[in-house]
C-alpha cells in the first residue's frame, strides 16, 4: 500500500484513542475540580452574606453589608474569572450563585461514553470521505468540546482553559497544515488564504455573538462569544458558509429544545438555557456536513 494514504489515517486513528483519552482524564477530572471550586466558592459567599444580612440594621451595619456583599461577589467572580464566564444572562448581569446539576455527567464514565461516541463518530464520517487530515485535526476539539458542553449543561459555564486548549491546538494544527501546503506545489495565496480565512472567521463569529452579549435579554455569556470565535476558526478553515451553518444549527436546536421545555412545563420563561452544548453540536454536525 502507498505509505502517503495509509500514514493519514493510522495517524487519525491513534489521534481518535489520544482524544478519547484526554477527554477521561485530564479533561473531565479538571472539570470536577473546576464544578467544586465554584460550587465551594458559592457556598461560602452565601454563607458570608447570610452572616452580613444578620449583623444589624444601622447605617454602618449597612456599609459593611455593602462592602462584603462586593466581597462575596468579587469572591465568585474571582473564581469563575479564572475559568470561564457566565453563559446566562448577557453583560449586564451580575454574577450570582452557582447551581450545580447532574453532577455525575462530569464522571469519568459518562465523559469517557461520550467522548468515545463522539470521536468513532468523527473518525468515521472523516475517514469515509477521504478526509484523515481533518479529522485528525478536528478529533481532539471535538472531545473536548465535549466535556465544555458537559460542564456548561452543569452548571452554566464554560471553561475557559478547555475552550483554550482547543484553540491552541487548532491554530498550532492549522500553521502547520499551511507550513506542510506552502512548501509543496501550492502557490503562497492557496497555501495561507485557508488560515486567513480561518482567523477572520473567528474575530467574525465571537464579534457578532459579542453584539448579541451586549443585549441583556438575548441569553448569552461571554463563553458563549469565546466557543463562537473558536468554532469559527475551527470551521472557517474550510468556507465561511459552514462557519454561518454551524452557529445557525446551534440556535436551532437550542431554540427548538427551549419550546419543548417550555411545552412540558419542565422550564419557565426566565429560566436560562445552556447554550454551549447546541453551539457546540451545531459546529460539529456543520463540521460533518463540510466534510460531505
Amino acid at each position: 500500500m502507498n505509505a502517503s494514504v495509509v500514514l493519514p489515517v493510522v495517524v487519525a486513528c491513534l489521534m481518535a484513542v489520544a482524544s478519547v483519552g484526554v477527554a477521561v482524564w485530564p479533561a473531565s477530572g479538571f472539570a470536577r475540580g473546576y464544578v467544586d471550586r465554584l460550587e465551594q466558592a458559592s457556598e461560602e459567599d452565601a454563607g458570608r452574606s447570610d452572616a452580613v444580612g444578620g449583623s444589624g440594621a444601622d447605617e454602618t451595619a449597612d456599609a459593611e453589608g455593602d462592602a462584603e456583599g462586593g466581597a462575596v461577589v468579587g469572591r465568585i467572580a474571582e473564581v469563575a474569572d479564572a475559568e470561564a464566564e457566565p453563559t446566562g444572562a448577557g453583560g449586564m448581569t451580575a454574577v450570582t450563585a452557582v447551581r450545580v446539576r447532574s453532577r455525575g455527567l462530569l464522571e469519568r464514565s459518562p465523559q469517557g461514553v461520550l467522548a468515545a461516541i463522539l470521536c468513532a463518530a468523527t473518525l468515521a464520517w472523516g475517514l469515509s470521505r477521504s478526509a484523515p487530515v481533518d479529522t485528525a485535526i478536528a478529533l481532539p476539539v471535538v472531545a473536548l468540546l465535549g466535556v465544555a458542553g458537559s460542564v456548561d449543561a452543569v452548571c452554566h459555564r464554560l471553561p475557559d482553559r478547555l475552550l483554550g486548549s482547543a484553540g491552541l491546538w487548532l491554530v498550532v494544527a492549522i500553521a502547520g497544515r499551511s507550513l506542510v501546503r506552502l512548501v509543496t506545489v501550492e502557490s503562497v495565496h492557496a497555501a495561507l488564504w485557508p488560515a486567513g480565512r480561518a482567523t477572520l472567521c473567528a474575530l467574525g463569529a465571537g464579534a457578532a455573538v459579542f453584539a448579541m452579549w451586549l443585549i441583556p435579554a438575548s441569553g448569552m455569556g461571554l463563553g458563549d462569544v469565546k466557543l463562537c470565535a473558536l468554532l469559527g476558526l475551527w470551521l472557517g478553515y474550510t468556507a465561511v458558509d459552514w462557519v454561518v451553518a454551524g452557529l445557525l444549527l446551534g440556535f436551532i436546536l437550542a431554540g427548538l429544545v427551549a419550546i419543548g421545555l417550555l411545552i412540558t412545563r419542565r422550564a419557565g420563561r426566565k429560566d436560562m438555557l445552556a447554550f454551549g452544548p447546541y453551539l457546540a453540536t451545531g459546529g460539529w454536525l456543520a463540521w460533518l456536513l463540510a466534510m460531505a
